[in-house]
């Protein structure tokens, strides 16, 4: 069983050992007082013994009548002495790695909060694990989860009497029924969406659109791109898709993949970056340096390629909450294979420096993703002159070597699609799963998934068509106009602290003042659905096509807030 301190010395036990080494060799080279010998001088009195037990060993019992052995004694002797010597100094030199080893492990280590804070998951964690042999905490625990799940079960809006099945029923039901029912919870659902009240979401907003998507899909509803000499058309839109992309991108190259979302996307950059940058270089414990506002996915895929993730506190005394050159560049070493920067990060709305990070990537040679699945489709069609054009973070900056674009968010295509382009064709390749050995035949995939819905790819495909260079200008400047109208509002607003000075298209505030998940609470009351944080404490407001585009939502909001926090 794992227990607490289990955890405690498989986390610091390379820390500990070191440290105790340390402490070992300055006792054993201390000088004591001079009334009795060092260490040292001990050591030195027994090597001289054992060389002079050893020359009267030679002299006297095997050589004592030969001029030669006594040549042959005093060179045995001269190298004990050589081995006393060259042992004190591989105790020494052993020492000073030792001294080395300490000091790059405290540098690499995380904050002392951060041990806290794994210290305490971990130990959580084996309680958890050991609760079967406690019987009144089980009992506990399941009183605090069936009240959670009640107050889920509300907070999803989930109806009580609703009817739950949990088995196949014994005779087909009639397609009618079944639509029935879904229609009687679908109107409610999508008005909802269409409000423009809820964060993020849902992207598009439109009737036409709505009914082009539904279409398309309809046409390849049973497409599978893992057969593209069955539907070659869906292949050719999965092409056309990457080429666009990377066109906007401003990539050299049309090399890239489609895959169902950014957290795929992040996996296969990682995957890719791991294989060029980790595998063909020998290095064994890659490490990747990411901030702390980098989207969880990038956790998640450091978890399952078992990749070191090196996170720096972003929320510094600056509370820029941006990833700083400087600091990325004192954590690189030799392990590391990859930089994670953020255009813009979800938490706060706010775009890494990039043309820095790009400097440093080229300094030490390392690959740099640029997640762009927000802004893939908005900060390249900023061109109206009252907003200012924002920082270059594509790849017209030499060290960027991959970027992800969710094409189902500003995209406006419909969910279950993502863009990532790679700078290089080795990427690319490295992104690739080949195996020729098996029994199946030879089996090769672009992404990690096999089979794939290929009316998701034609709706991608359909969106970027219909909506063209000018749809996407006119909804990103709209949205931005929105976005820097809320946030000059917000900054407006006693008791509110504004995290996002220049937003695109995500505001993200809290409070010094007051619990800011109480104005989460009084917003939700009127229909708001915002997303908390943590980290530290605020509310974001992701601002979608159904914000802008409906009327008077954004005065809409502006009152709730100011509302909420009167109240």
């Amino acid at each position: 069983m794992i227990t607490p301190t289990t955890v405690l010395v498989r986390k610091f036990r390379p820390l500990l050992v070191n440290i105790g080494l340390l402490v070992y060799l300055c006792y054993r080279l201390s000088n004591l007082s001079t009334s009795s010998p060092s260490l040292m001088k001990l050591f030195n009195d027994w090597c001289d013994s054992v060389r002079e037990w050893i020359s009267q060993v030679f002299l006297h019992h095997f050589f004592s009548s030969s001029s030669s052995s006594r040549t042959l004694a005093e060179f045995a002797s001269t190298a004990i002495q050589i081995c006393s010597i060259i042992s004190q100094d591989i105790i020494v030199l052993t020492g000073i790695l030792g001294l080395l080893r300490v000091v790059y492990c405290s540098y690499q280590f995380p904050k002392v909060w951060t041990w806290k804070d794994r210290f305490v998951n971990h130990a959580c964690q084996c309680i958890l694990n050991s609760r079967s042999s406690w019987s009144v905490v089980n009992q506990e625990i399941e009183k605090v989860a069936n009240q959670f799940l009640k107050e889920a079960n509300h907070m999803l809006r989930k109806d009580p009497n609703r009817t739950i099945r949990h088995a196949l029923p014994k005779e087909g039901m009639e397609g009618r029924i079944l639509l029935q029912e879904l229609n009687s919870c679908a109107r409610d659902e999508t008005r909802r969406c269409d409000t423009g009240k809820i964060s993020g979401t849902v992207y598009s907003k439109g009737k036409k659109h709505s009914e082009l998507m539904s279409q398309v899909y309809s046409l390849y509803q049973w497409s599978n791109p893992l057969k593209p000499g069955v539907w070659p058309r869906v292949n050719q839109c999965e092409a056309e898709i990457i080429s666009m992309t990377a066109n906007v991108l401003n990539a050299p190259s049309s090399t890239g993949c489609v895959t169902s979302g950014g957290t795929e996307s992040i996996l296969t950059a990682v995957r890719a970056h791991l294989e060029v940058y980790g595998k063909r270089r020998g290095i064994l414990y890659p490490e990747i340096i990411c901030g702390s506002t980098a989207h969880v996915a990038l956790y998640k895929a450091c978890d399952v390629l078992n990749v070191r993730l090196v996170s720096i506190d972003c929320n510094d005394s600056t509370q820029s909450y941006q990833l700083r050159a400087d600091r990325v560049q004192k954590h690189i070493t030799s392990n590391t294979i990859m930089i994670f920067a953020s255009a813009p990060s979800f938490p706060q709305g706010v775009i890494d420096p990039i043309q820095q990070l790009s400097k440093v990537a080229i300094r030490y040679d390392v690959g740099f993703h640029v997640d762009a699945c927000l802004g893939g489709f908005v900060l390249p069609f900023l061109s109206d002159p009252d907003i200012p054009q924002q920082q270059m973070f594509d790849f017209r900056l030499p060290g960027v070597t991959s970027i992800s674009a969710d094409s189902h968010k500003y995209g406006c295509a419909t969910k279950g699609t993502s863009i990532l382009i790679f700078r290089s064709m080795d990427l690319q390749h490295a992104s690739y799963f080949p195996y020729t050995s098996w029994s199946g035949g030879l089996y090769i995939t672009p992404t990690l998934a096999g089979s794939r819905p290929g009316a998701i790819v034609a709706c991608a495909w359909a969106a970027l068509m219909s909506i063209g260079q000018t749809g996407y200008t006119m909804r990103a400047n709209a949205i931005v106009k929105a976005a820097r109208r809320v946030a000059k509002e917000i900054s407006s607003i006693d008791g509110l602290k504004l995290m996002t000075p220049n937003p695109t298209m995500v505001v993200a505030f809290g409070s010094d003042k007051f619990n800011i998940y109480r104005i989460k609470d009084c917003l939700a009351k009127k229909g708001w659905i915002l997303n908390p944080l943590q980290y530290p404490a605020g509310l974001n407001l992701c601002l979608t096509e159904n914000f802008v585009a409906s009327d008077g939502v954004v005065d809409e909001f502006l009152q709730s807030l100011r509302t909420a926090v009167d109240e």
